[in-house]
């Protein structure tokens, strides 16, 4: 057994300890010295574990997001009414959350995609994949909502989870530069009181005759 290498069961915390650096810092701003000092493990320990930092930021964005899916699912189940308004209930929790964790820091992934452009292939690679799948679990919840009638069908459900994606990713950096929620309560409003919703039909009143 090497020296200071870490339990089994704490992988888990350590990953939390990622998440909660790169969340923070970023990819790069995040260094090797300080992910040892928060899992308080050796270097060589480290690299016995997850063989290096880019794996192991790999390894942190696949942990948080299975984390967040799998919260997200279990209480979408326990609420009730159209699909539609599930999800905009679930985005205000989501916003309650950040501010009773007085969080400003914004989604993992919308902090690591900023940084794309800078990292290993692999890194990208993961990001892209991790998009991907949110992509997919928005698609599928849009193809619900057209079916019910909550949501405009002259788009696509893929198009509408790349419309909400891209605004919302947009209301998070806003979020961080401005310190504030407004705009990603302004988001919700926008995205499912203008954006997402069944254009309004107009009907005009047939001209009398004369």
């Amino acid at each position: 057994m090497s020296r200071g290498r870490p339990p089994s069961h704490s992988r888990e915390t350590l990953l939390e300890h990622g998440h909660t650096l790169f969340q923070q810092y970023g990819f790069h701003g995040t260094s090797l010295s300080m992910i040892l000092e928060a899992c308080q493990v050796s270097r060589g320990s480290f690299y016995n574990y997850f063989g290096g930092k880019e794996a192991y930021a790999i390894e942190v964005v696949e942990h948080y997001q299975a984390l967040e899916i799998d919260r997200w699912d279990a209480e979408f189940k326990l609420l009730t009414g159209s699909h539609a308004s599930k999800i905009q209930t679930m985005l205000h929790r989501l916003l309650d959350d950040f501010d009773q964790e007085h969080e400003r820091l914004g989604c993992l992934l919308a902090n690591l995609s900023g940084e794309m452009s800078l990292a290993s292939p692999a890194f990208r690679k993961a990001i892209r994949q991790a998009i991907q799948r949110v992509l997919i679990l928005i698609e599928e919840d849009m193809v619900t909502c057209q079916a019910e009638g909550s949501v405009r069908t002259d788009l696509s459900p893929r198009q509408l989870a790349a419309l909400i994606w891209d605004y919302w990713q947009g209301a998070l950096l806003r979020m961080r530069t401005e310190d504030s929620l407004t705009p990603l309560y302004q988001a919700i409003e926008m995205l499912w009181q203008h954006l997402l919703p069944p254009a309004q039909q107009i009907t005009t009143a047939p001209k009398s005759s004369t």
